[in-house]
C-alpha cells in the first residue's frame, strides 16, 4: 500500500499513533475509509449569522443537535484526500459536510470547501493523541492568494482524536476567539466501520 497522505505529513510520529486513529486514515486510491459515530454540535446564537455564511460557502454545518448520527466517508484522488461527513439528525433529516485536504510542506496541509476557500493546519502526535491546529484562513483565485487570520472570522481551531480502545476514539473540534471564547464545537465518539474498494466513489467539491 502506497503511503497516505497522514503518513506523509506526519512522517515517523505516524508510529505513534494508536491502531484505531491510524485505521481510518490509511486511505488511497483503492481503499477508502467510513467512520459512524453519534455527536454534539452546539454554538452561541449570536454566531448564527457568521457560520451560516461559512455553511453556505460549504464549510462547517448549521444545524445544532444532540445525538447527531454522523458517517464520515474518506476517499483518495492523487495527493488530496475528500471527506464526506453526513449527519443525520432525530427527525430524519440530514445535513452533508464536504471539504478535501493536500499536502503542503512539514506538518501541515491545507483543507479546502467550495470556491476557492481553504485552511492551513498543522499536524501533531501528541501523548498518542492526533492534533490539528488551525494555522489561517485564505481565499484562492487562480494564482492569487488572500491570506486571513483565524481571528478576522470564528477564531483558532483545535481538532484532536484521542483514542479510547481498540476500535472508538473521541474527537473533539472547537473553535476559540480570543475575545468571544468558544464559537464553534462538535465533538463525539466514533468507530471504524469499513474500507471501500471502489476508487470510483471518489467525493468531489463541486464550486
Amino acid at each position: 500500500m502506497s503511503e497516505s497522505l497522514m503518513q506523509k505529513v506526519l512522517g515517523p510520529d505516524w508510529k505513534q499513533l494508536p491502531r484505531v486513529i491510524q485505521n481510518h486514515y490509511e486511505v488511497s486510491e483503492h481503499r477508502g475509509s467510513c467512520l459512524e459515530g453519534m455527536m454534539t454540535i452546539t454554538y452561541p446564537d449570536y454566531m448564527l449569522p457568521l457560520i451560516w455564511l461559512i455553511h453556505r460557502f460549504g464549510g462547517l454545518i448549521v444545524r445544532r443537535g444532540n445525538g447527531v448520527h454522523t458517517r464520515v466517508q474518506k476517499t483518495a484522488a492523487g495527493n488530496q484526500l475528500h471527506w464526506q461527513r453526513t449527519m443525520t439528525y432525530n427527525d430524519g433529516k440530514t445535513d452533508t459536510f464536504l471539504s478535501q485536504m493536500a499536502y503542503c510542506a512539514g506538518h501541515e496541509l491545507i483543507e479546502t470547501i467550495r470556491f476557492g476557500f481553504g485552511l492551513r493546519l498543522t499536524v501533531e502526535v501528541s501523548d498518542g493523541d492526533l492534533v490539528f491546529h488551525s494555522n489561517g484562513h485564505f481565499w484562492q483565485y487562480g494564482r492569487c492568494r488572500l491570506t486571513l487570520p483565524d481571528w478576522l472570522l470564528l477564531g483558532s481551531a483545535t481538532i484532536s482524536e484521542h483514542a479510547l480502545s481498540e476500535d472508538e476514539f473521541h474527537l473533539d473540534f472547537t473553535i476559540n476567539h480570543p475575545l468571544w471564547g468558544v464559537t464553534y464545537c462538535y465533538r463525539g465518539e466514533f468507530h471504524y466501520c469499513r474500507p471501500s474498494l471502489d476508487s470510483a466513489a471518489i467525493l468531489i467539491i463541486e464550486n
